[in-house]
């Protein structure tokens, strides 16, 4: 949830960027670009106030599963079967959220690379909480399939996240360059 919430406000950052480059005559030619990204960005926003919601109910479900009655083989056996299956859900929130963090960087690279140049920070600042967010998200992935029994069903799911991570890097070190090169901004 903590992460949703953060990536939300990255979204939103976008958002302002959007804002103050939409409008003026110096950014005329990237007008519709902006537009573009700002509708994107309000999508994403609302997506990850639900997934905040989403990722509450997920947890919820494995405390309840956890309750279950344990007292007879059969009964440990279903207990441990919904266990499982819930806790693969609460790894999926998160995987999703991962992937919007991923898009959010995205669109913050092109704020940063396209947008008002007085408000470049604002699009780096976007694109460094979509990637804390993303990096909680990312914790949550693993942690909940740490001891999962379906260990393919994991190892499918840790091959998206890896690869989402591959891309953030990539998307990351290209917003360090064009916010140096193009705003004279440098990130520790």
């Amino acid at each position: 949830s903590a992460a949703a919430y953060t990536a939300a406000e990255a979204a939103a950052l976008v958002q302002m960027v959007t804002r103050l480059t939409i409008g003026k005559k110096k950014y005329a030619d990237v007008e519709a670009k902006m537009w573009d990204i700002l509708s994107q960005a309000e999508k994403l926003t609302s997506d990850f106030r639900q997934a905040v919601i989403d990722d509450s109910q997920a947890f919820m479900k494995i405390m309840e599963a956890f309750k279950l009655p344990k007292e007879t083989d059969e009964q440990i056996a279903a207990r441990n079967a919904v266990v499982e299956e819930h806790t693969f859900g609460a790894a999926i929130v998160p995987l999703d959220v991962a992937g919007k963090c991923l898009k959010v960087m995205q669109l913050a690279a092109e704020v940063i690379e396209f947008g008002n140049l007085n408000a470049i920070s604002d699009g780096g600042s976007a694109a460094f909480l979509a990637k804390a967010a993303f990096t909680a998200a990312g914790m949550n992935v693993r942690i909940n399939l740490l001891n999962v029994a379906d260990k393919d069903r994991a190892r499918l799911i840790l091959n998206d996240l890896e690869e989402l991570e591959s891309q953030v890097t990539q998307v990351e070190n290209g917003i360090r360059s064009t916010l140096e090169s193009r705003g004279g901004v440098k990130p520790f």
